[in-house]
């Protein structure tokens, strides 16, 4: 893999190399299975979720200079699938939170909510973050799906295709010559055309027509406490200050563009233009950091690969849904497994302070136990305010 010495945009080379494409593709694990999921059961416009996707990752890319993921929002998205609600539902909730974002990063309430957000606190989130990513893995990896059946004859389960593709992963991921992630999807993409090339059959060009959303106050009202208000605190511990954070270690210098205001106007611009097209909103996530760069990602090019991927798929709306069932789920799984562990290790750097390890244990533990990020930070701040008071007693003692 290359390293962190060539992390930023102004050393990297003009051409194009095969760990910009293999970088490229680091967070699909996290993109394409939910997109899927809101294509083919909420019934999104596939054209849409890719075309403000895919632009979203190009315009990024230009403005931070790093590979800056593009992720649908994960707590709308859950109870979005959950509940069954409509394409008009999920988009006004973009347009709310895309409203709301935009103001707390132009008057520059993001920084001063930033600094609540202590290390301890960003650890635990990116844990808990991690651990919830590790468990999604393996469930697409050993869910019932995750098999696939070859003309009737022979069928692989998904506990063999991810073994398989885990002999790949790890046996390259050291490679120069081999990028692990590109080999990896490839090899997933070949074995997902053996199994379903009869889908091909209902391959069809064309973009699908785009819509305009006409918000409805019942609607907006109904989505504030559904899907805006749990969907906020979890976007701005992860998506502004964890995602920061993450930049930074990784990227150092490089990441001088990636600030709380920055990612608060960046998402809140996003999500007020795919909310008006009814697409699904998204945001940048620091799990998505870590998994482009640890595939091979090092500047903004790999923001614009993916990004043109993505378009591409938005060309092909009347088939998006049939080209990337292609990709197996135990595929999928992987992807997410690995970056989830990962992420969740950035933890380490707090060994030695046994009251913020506390914390970030305490948070990722909750999250993963409620699979609610929100609950867990709440538990942290709890935590946190009992260990300072605890100080400030025995100091007076």
């Amino acid at each position: 893999m290359p390293s962190a010495e060539t992390a930023t945009a102004s050393s990297t080379p003009a051409s194009l190399t095969r760990f910009d494409f293999a970088g490229a593709f680091g967070d699909i694990g996290v993109l394409f299975p939910i997109a899927i999921a809101l294509i083919t059961l909420n019934h999104m416009n596939p054209t849409a979720v890719f075309l403000t996707a895919g632009l979203t990752y190009i315009l990024a890319g230009r403005y931070f200079r790093i590979a800056i993921p593009v992720q649908p929002f994960k707590a709308v998205a859950a109870i979005a699938l959950a509940l069954s609600l409509k394409p008009t539902e999920i988009a006004s909730a973009g347009l709310e939170m895309g409203v709301l974002l935009l103001l707390i990063g132009i008057t520059d309430w993001a920084s001063v909510l930033a600094k609540l957000f202590t290390r301890p606190i960003v650890r635990g989130i990116q844990l808990g973050l991690g651990l919830l990513l590790a468990r999604e893995g393996l469930r697409l990896m050993f869910g019932a799906h995750s098999s696939l059946a070859f003309g009737g004859r022979l069928t692989l389960p998904g506990w063999a295709i991810a073994l398989g593709g885990a002999s790949i992963l790890f046996g390259l991921l050291r490679s120069r010559r081999f990028p692990a992630a590109l080999i990896l999807l490839a090899s997933g993409i070949a074995v997902g055309i053996a199994a379903r090339h009869g889908v091909l059959a209902h391959f069809a060009w064309g973009p699908l027509p785009l819509a305009l959303l006409h918000p409805r106050l019942p609607e907006l009202e109904r989505v504030v406490t559904l899907l805006v208000i749990p969907q906020f605190a979890l976007t701005f511990g992860n998506s502004i200050v964890a995602t920061g954070e993450t930049a930074q270690i990784l990227y150092g210098d490089g990441a001088k563009r990636v600030t709380a205001r920055a990612l608060s106007l960046s998402i809140g611009m996003t999500n007020l233009v795919s909310g008006m097209i009814l697409s699904a909103p998204t945001c940048h996530g620091s799990g998505g950091v870590t998994a482009h760069y640890r595939f091979g990602a090092r500047s903004e090019k790999s923001s614009y690969i993916i990004g043109g991927a993505c378009l591409l798929i938005a060309l092909f709306g009347r088939s998006a849904a049939v080209l990337l069932s292609l990709i197996p789920m135990a595929i999928l799984g992987l992807f997410l497994a690995y970056v989830g562990i990962e992420h969740g290790s950035y933890v380490r750097d707090l060994a030695g302070r046994r009251a913020g390890l506390t914390v970030a244990i305490a948070v990722g533990l909750v999250s993963l136990v409620t699979t609610n990020l929100t609950l867990g930070f709440l538990v942290g701040f709890a935590l946190e305010g009992i260990f300072l008071l605890t100080r400030r007693l025995e100091r007076k003692a």
